[in-house]
């Protein structure tokens, strides 16, 4: 059986307020990245429509500990 993600959260993070603000930021910078090559005129290979979201796959990425990231010591 598969955990939720704010059990899983709670078993890899410190708080999920961590684990909160890291998706966010991994989503903002998938989101940028997207936006960059779009106004490069890079073509994608998967048609837009069937793109998950930016947010939905960066808490995908993030639950399957696909994200690095360094705790920052200050409290």
């Amino acid at each position: 059986m598969y955990l939720d993600a704010t059990e899983k959260f709670d078993k890899m993070y410190k708080n999920r307020y961590e684990a909160v603000i890291l998706t966010a930021k991994y989503a903002r910078r998938m989101n940028l990245e997207r936006s960059r090559q779009k106004s490069e005129g890079e073509e994608e290979t998967i048609p837009e429509e069937k793109q998950s979201k930016v947010l939905a796959q960066a808490l995908k990425d993030v639950l399957d500990e696909n994200v690095e990231f360094e705790r920052s010591e200050r409290i």
